[in-house]
């Protein structure tokens, strides 16, 4: 089937200019109009049905779009996006894929909340900039038809090494996520602050690791190699990341809350229940998703809409004590 993404490949323009033309919108001048309409009937294309409610940008529905809905921390927020717009009258749509913000430009969603690295902050400023209404949880954006609803890293993550500083150690680690996380490097920089406001008594060192236990798992095995012995803090900035780690440490003999102060970000279902339970910091999933379909209803119903962070708060466990 042919899509305006095939259109605006071969008019060579963007595709909120195709969606603009097809529907005679006066932002497009009437010969590029003219230039796509006449490339759209040489590739036979079809509007769907949502196209077609364009003009009326009243399809009820919004997008979610995300890189995969598997998993209990997606299964959460969308729980939360999904009740708050049913009670606003508004249908949900997941969107995953490469082409996923086709439905944001054709129409056939009336907004998005976007939680996608793959989808880039210049393809959302070209929606935007088209009138669209969106949402992010995993960047900083500004723009008139965009909102932000964040978690307050910078709280939780200071809130996490000053419990850590406290702790008896003769080295702390850092373990981040990739580079292209926006919450790990938001509670990177968090941490980065936190030490430069007070300098630490002992050595820090930052290490990379993707967030999933197996990440966990090769970061443990790398700081186990250089360990002499004596107690040290790990402030991981995933639960998934905590727990990969705490399993290694205990397959190969050291303590968790006595050799290795351990602590994580997320307070995941599984923090909770491995042995000891895992320091982390805690946030509301649900809310988050909550907190992010009401922004975006109100941005589409054109009321007051602001930028929002979803609170933080400590829990300490007995990862971070003997």
């Amino acid at each position: 089937m042919v899509s305006i993404r095939d259109i605006a490949k071969k008019a060579g323009v963007s595709m909120t200019s195709v969606s603009y033309a097809l529907n005679d919108n006066p932002k497009v001048s009437k010969k590029t109009t003219a230039h796509i309409k006449q490339i759209a009937a040489d590739l036979n294309y079809r509007p769907n049905a949502a196209a077609r409610t364009l003009k009326a940008r009243k399809t009820k529905k919004l997008g979610v779009f995300i890189k995969e809905n598997k998993g209990i921390f997606y299964g959460d927020i969308l729980a939360g996006i999904i009740e708050t717009s049913a009670q606003a009258g508004f249908d949900t749509v997941v969107c995953t894929g490469e082409n996923a913000t086709d439905a944001l430009a054709d129409g056939s969603v009336d907004g998005g909340i976007i939680m996608d690295d793959l989808i880039t902050s210049e393809e959302i400023m070209r929606l935007a900039d088209g009138g669209k209404k969106i949402v992010v949880l995993d960047r900083t954006f500004y723009h008139k038809h965009v909102r932000q609803v964040l978690l307050d890293n910078q709280k939780g993550a200071t809130q996490m090494i000053a419990h850590l500083q406290a702790l008896q150690g003769e080295k702390t680690f850092i373990v981040t996520g990739s580079p292209n996380n926006f919450d790990s490097q938001e509670r990177l920089k968090a941490v980065q602050a936190f030490f430069s406001e007070r300098a630490p008594t002992y050595p820090i060192e930052i290490l990379e690791a993707e967030f999933e236990l197996d990440g966990g798992l090769d970061a443990a095995e790398r700081i186990y190699a250089q360990w002499d012995g004596k107690p040290i803090r790990v402030f991981a900035l995933s639960d998934s990341t905590a727990v990969g780690m705490q399993r290694y440490f205990q397959e190969n003999g050291l303590t968790i809350g006595k050799d290795i102060k351990l602590a994580g970000f997320d307070n995941s279902l599984l923090s909770q229940y491995i042995t000891p339970p895992l320091t982390t910091v805690d946030y509301t999933t649900k809310e988050w998703g909550n907190e992010a379909a009401h922004v975006l209803i109100a941005l589409i119903a054109e009321e007051e809409a602001h930028d929002s962070l979803i609170a933080t708060t400590l829990m300490i466990r007995a990862s971070t004590h003997t």
